[in-house]
C-alpha cells in the first residue's frame, strides 16, 4: 500500500481537546488548507459515536480527524462506511491481521474494539465540508485504558505483541483516507459495498441487538442494503433497513 499522505496538507498537534473540535473551532482559518489532516500525540476529550468519550493515552495511538470537501454529494451516504473499510483494509495491510467491520464503520479484532469513526458534516454556504475523525488504539496496554473499557477495548500492541510506529501509521492512514476519497469520487459504490461485505459477514445471520432513536430492537443481522443501510429481520420475520442506529456487544449467535 502506497504511504505518502497526498492530498492532504498536514498540521499536528502535541495536544489539543480533540483533533476534530479543532478543525471546527478553526475552520475559518483553516479552509484554505482543504483537504486537511490534524494529528494529535493526546486528546484531552476525544469523542465516538453517540457522544462517547474515546481514550487519548498520549503517544499511544492514532488520533487523527480529515477535513475536506467531498468532491461529489452523491458519495456522502457511503463516507461512514467507506471510510471504516479504509481503516480496517490499512490495518490489514499494515500487521498482517483480519480485521471486522461493525456497521457501520467500529473496527474490531479478538473480539475487541481496535478503532472508531465519527463522520460529521458542517454546511458553510453551498458547501459541504465532511470530517472524519479517526481514533486507532495503536501501542495500549489494558491498563492504559479506563477500568471500565479494558474488557471491551483492544490495541494493535495487544493483538501482536509488538510496539507498532505510529508515525508509520498515520502516514498509512493518510494514504488510506487518499485512496478512499477517490474510490467515492469515480463512484466506485459497489466495490465499497462489496468489501464491506466481505468484513462484516462474521455477523451474517447472528441475532444482534441494535439501538435506534432510544428504541432496542432485536433481531438476526441480514447484512447491508445496495445503498448501505443495515439490514435487520425482526421476530416477526419483516426485514427491515436503518441508515443511524448502533449495534450493542456482545453478538449471540443464533440459536
Amino acid at each position: 500500500m502506497p504511504t505518502s499522505p497526498e492530498p492532504f496538507r498536514v498540521l499536528h498537534l502535541g495536544r489539543c481537546r480533540s483533533t476534530s473540535d479543532h478543525v471546527k473551532e478553526n475552520l475559518a482559518r483553516l479552509e484554505k488548507d482543504l483537504p486537511l489532516m490534524v494529528s494529535a500525540d493526546s486528546q484531552t476529550d476525544g469523542r465516538g459515536r453517540e457522544g462517547r468519550g474515546w481514550s487519548s493515552a498520549p503517544g499511544l495511538g492514532l488520533y487523527v480527524t480529515f477535513a475536506f470537501r467531498l468532491a461529489d454529494a452523491r458519495g456522502l451516504p457511503l463516507l461512514s462506511i467507506a471510510s471504516g473499510v479504509a481503516v480496517a483494509d490499512m490495518l490489514h495491510a499494515w500487521i498482517g491481521r483480519q480485521f471486522t467491520l461493525k456497521w457501520p464503520n467500529d473496527i474490531l479484532a479478538g473480539g475487541k474494539k481496535i478503532a472508531g469513526i465519527l463522520c460529521e458534516n458542517m454546511v458553510k454556504g453551498d458547501t459541504i465540508i465532511c470530517l472524519v475523525g479517526i481514533g486507532i488504539n495503536v501501542n495500549q496496554a489494558p491498563e492504559d485504558f479506563p477500568p471500565e473499557l479494558r474488557q471491551r477495548a483492544g490495541s494493535l500492541r495487544q493483538l501482536t505483541g509488538l510496539d507498532w510506529p505510529v508515525n508509520e501509521g498515520r502516514e498509512r492512514l493518510a494514504a488510506a483516507m487518499a485512496a478512499c476519497l477517490e474510490e467515492l469520487a469515480l463512484a466506485h459504490s459497489a466495490e465499497i459495498l462489496g468489501r464491506a461485505r466481505q468484513l462484516s459477514r462474521s455477523y451474517l445471520e447472528r441475532e444482534i441487538t441494535f439501538h435506534h432513536q432510544g428504541q432496542v430492537i432485536h433481531g438476526i443481522f441480514c447484512g447491508l442494503a445496495a445503498d448501505g443501510g443495515l439490514l435487520l429481520k425482526s421476530a416477526d420475520g419483516e426485514e427491515k433497513v436503518f441508515y443511524s442506529g448502533e449495534i450493542s456487544d456482545p453478538v449471540r449467535f443464533r440459536p
